[in-house]
């Protein structure tokens, strides 16, 4: 390369820099270099689906329908991800988690299918045909923070964090209330014990 073509290559990464772009490779353009070099790119995020859910389930936490018809904004939102019409009224916490779902996997690649039921119990059979996707009942304080448990009281909410010693699990769930029913009308934090638990659906 010639003097010329190098100061014109001088001069591209002076622009790309930001400093005066005089084709003089001097300390000005070699400082700019070297802290160009320093500066840490930010990490990218390889939080997985279940971390992906939770993290979408606490910032929905205090959504609630408007007065008492199972519909509001948001919640016509979570109820669009399943196949029923989103614009009725219909229980739906099954909605929610299916929209969680929906929403984590956006830019993921999944060897599911994801769910389009607005019934709790339902998820059991959904579970049952997919890969990459684990049904067990709850045993040996096996739930962790990320599963999807389901109640025996048809409802159904995401574990937040894992399984207690006391059989305890910190739920986000939809449609529920502080007295923690299934028709509650909010999306809240709660706190059931593993004896209300049917079963956990686990994305692997």
């Amino acid at each position: 390369m010639d003097f010329k073509g190098k100061k014109q290559v001088v001069k591209a990464v002076q622009n790309l820099l930001g400093v005066f772009a005089d084709g003089a490779d001097g300390p000005v353009t070699w400082n700019a270099i070297l802290a160009k070099l320093s500066t840490k790119t930010p990490a990218t995020s390889d939080s997985s689906i279940p971390e992906k859910m939770i993290t979408l389930a606490r910032e929905q936490i205090g959504v609630s329908e408007v007065d008492g018809s199972n519909c509001g904004p948001m919640v016509d939102k979570y109820k669009a991800a399943t196949w029923l019409d989103p614009t009725k009224g219909w229980p739906w916490c099954a909605a929610f988690i299916c929209w969680l779902i929906k929403e984590s996997i956006k830019d993921e690649k999944v060897s599911f299918k994801r769910p389009e039921t607005a019934a709790a119990w339902d998820f059991e059979n959904w579970a049952n045909k997919q890969q990459g996707v684990e049904l067990r009942k709850p045993t040996n304080h096996d739930i962790k923070a990320g599963d999807i448990v389901i109640f025996t009281f048809s409802h159904i909410g995401l574990a937040v964090k894992d399984m207690d010693l006391g059989g305890y699990v910190t739920t986000i769930e939809g449609n529920t209330n502080g007295e923690g029913s299934r028709e509650g009308g909010s999306v809240l934090e709660k706190k059931r014990h593993v004896s209300k638990i049917r079963s956990r659906i686990r994305i692997l």
